[in-house]
């Protein structure tokens, strides 16, 4: 079998096998399907079950740690002018 995946992805599962937290692609990808079997596959997704959680920390503790401070700044870049224009005419 032949999978496309994006330079990103490749990224990370180089990261993951250099690490030692996986001795192949392979391998990650077990694991990666039995954790979803286990969760209970895609329809018990964050958009479709209540989470249940008490505030914004908690909601967002299944991805906290997915992304480097610095792949945040790349794709969640913040506009550094609070000002929006009004037309007053």
């Amino acid at each position: 079998m032949h999978i496309d995946i994006a330079p990103e992805t490749e990224r990370l599962v180089r990261e993951e096998i250099n690490s030692g937290h996986f001795r192949s692609a392979d391998e990650l990808i077990q694991a990666g399907v039995q954790a979803l079997r286990e969760k209970g596959g895609p329809s018990s997704g964050l958009a479709t079950e209540p989470s249940g959680a008490k505030n914004l920390f908690e909601l967002f503790s299944p991805v906290r740690g997915l992304l480097t401070d610095s792949e945040i700044g790349e794709y969640f870049s913040r506009d550094s002018s609070p000002g929006r224009a009004v037309d007053l005419g």
